[in-house]
Order: C-alpha cells, then sequence, then structure tokens
C-alpha cells in the first residue's frame, strides 16, 4: 500500500505498527470472529478515533477499533472487514468519526 493517505489517516512507524499489532493479538481471543485470521501488518491508523487497518495473511484487510483493555470479550473489539484493496480505499475516502 504505497498510495498516499488521505488525513486523518498516516501510515504508523514501524515501532507503532508493531505495538498495534501486538495489542490486536492480545484482544482478539477465542470466540472472537477474527480469532484463526492471520494479521499480517499494520497498514493505516486514523489520528482522529484510532481506528486501524491491517492487512491479512490471505491477502485483504481489516479494520479493527482497538480498546487497549486486557479483559476484553467478544464481540469486542469491533471490526469491519474490508476485503480487497479497492473496499479499503472506499473504506478510508467514507470514514467518518
Amino acid at each position: 500500500m504505497d498510495t498516499p493517505l488521505s488525513t486523518p489517516w498516516h501510515r504508523p512507524s514501524a515501532e507503532s505498527s508493531n505495538a498495534v499489532l501486538d495489542e490486536a493479538t492480545r484482544e482478539i481471543k477465542e470466540g472472537h470472529d477474527l480469532f484463526g485470521i492471520g494479521l499480517v501488518s499494520c497498514v493505516a491508523r486514523c489520528g482522529g478515533c484510532d481506528d486501524t487497518v491491517f492487512r491479512c495473511d490471505d491477502g485483504t484487510f481489516v479494520m479493527i477499533h482497538l480498546t487497549w483493555s486486557k479483559n476484553e470479550r467478544p464481540p469486542w473489539p469491533n471490526y469491519t472487514r474490508l476485503g480487497s484493496f479497492i473496499a479499503l480505499e472506499l473504506f478510508m475516502d467514507q470514514h467518518e468519526h
């Protein structure tokens, strides 16, 4: 994903990306719809609401709103499966807080 991002979206630093990926792994527990889906990398974060977009190991994308709480239970954290890159671009263009 090398295209420019429109505000308020930004690409996280490598350190921030790793921290967010670790947090997603902690929050997505057995029983959550995303459990077992391989999150490969954090590709974008919204500066207005902390929504985070991840690339999945099957080539699709998912937006997850992490809670940063250690005691989450499904259905938390909230998420939206985005599928293709085109779906991701449309989601980011229409994103509201």
